[in-house]
């Protein structure tokens, strides 16, 4: 399993394109998280991040990431 596999089967989601995952939320709606590298940050189309700026969607993808790169 390559890479990319790994990512698309850990997160249950799909990269739209470059920077851009579509994920599952708990209630069955899906949202697009982004990665901005020019302000190197995500954002996500769920109302928590919307209304607070930050949701577990980004916190799971991003903490993901961590661990598979540093590891």
């Amino acid at each position: 399993m390559n890479l990319l596999e790994k990512i698309i089967d850990t997160f249950d989601g799909e990269i739209m394109v470059d920077n851009k995952w579509r994920v599952d939320g708990s209630n069955g709606k899906r949202y697009t998280v982004e990665w901005c590298p020019y302000e190197k940050k995500y954002s996500c189309g769920c109302k928590g991040y919307i209304y607070r700026k930050r949701c577990r969607h980004i916190s799971e993808l991003s903490e993901s990431f961590r661990r598979k790169f540093n590891a």
